[in-house]
């Protein structure tokens, strides 16, 4: 599993409309991408049910937010290739993500969304929370440290499978702790984000993962530079 914080591009838009486009992207991704396809949806501590509802929520209450340009982040967790949650486990995947980052009583929308054999959850989460109108920062700034522990916690409770490069592990007391430099010494390589998104988005493996399987045997062997240049 890979967890990503997507960075908020800049832009001319005011902040009502860039969380509204969010929000409609998690529940409508196929008007974006018609290759993208909706799987589950849900929503967490809104009063409205309806998605026009929460929407208009979330635009509220961040609204109210003086010195945050943007109190809504935006994640995702993707899932290997033919790996296929429930709805059941997407919605503790979201539970598990708040209570650990510290956004239980957070407003929060998100979606599974499926492209080609490739499985991933869209989350929005609003900072700012709703009682004491006070924009929180997760683990003291330090949020995608701790969702990659999130990470661990999923794969150990639903069975997913993890990724060579992955930061932590759950032990069998329950304890997440960092994978050690020597366990990533013996893992093999993964691509850049960048090559990543286009394997999730496409279904096939990116130029740098097939250099990176070809190449990574031959650099680990090879004996001399002569060598490594033949």
């Amino acid at each position: 599993m890979i967890v990503k914080k997507i960075k908020r591009e800049k832009s001319a838009k005011p902040k009502a409309w860039q969380i509204g486009d969010l929000v409609d992207y998690i529940r409508n991704p196929q008007r974006a991408n018609a290759h993208e396809k909706i799987a589950h949806a849900g929503g967490r501590n809104f009063l409205s049910g309806s998605h026009n509802g929460q929407k208009a929520e979330m635009i509220a209450l961040a609204q109210e937010s003086v010195h945050s340009a943007m109190p809504v982040s935006h994640w995702v967790f993707s899932f290997k290739e033919n790996e296929q949650p429930s709805r059941e486990q997407v919605d503790e995947l979201v539970d598990i993500f708040l209570t650990h980052m510290g956004l239980k009583e957070h407003q929060a929308v998100y979606g599974l969304h499926q492209n080609t054999n490739n499985f991933h959850v869209h989350i929005a989460v609003n900072r700012m929370h709703p009682d004491t109108l006070k924009v929180v920062r997760p683990n003291n700034g330090f949020d995608i440290e701790a969702a990659h522990k999130v990470v661990a916690l999923l794969e150990r409770k639903q069975g997913w499978s993890s990724e060579e490069n992955s930061r932590y592990t759950v032990l069998e007391n329950g304890e997440v702790t960092r994978v050690r430099r020597e366990q990533k010494l013996q893992q093999r390589p993964e691509p850049r984000s960048g090559a990543q998104d286009f394997e999730r988005a496409t279904g096939e493996k990116s130029a740098q993962r097939i250099a990176q399987e070809r190449g990574h045997s031959i650099i680990k062997n090879a004996t001399s530079w002569g060598e490594l240049h033949e």
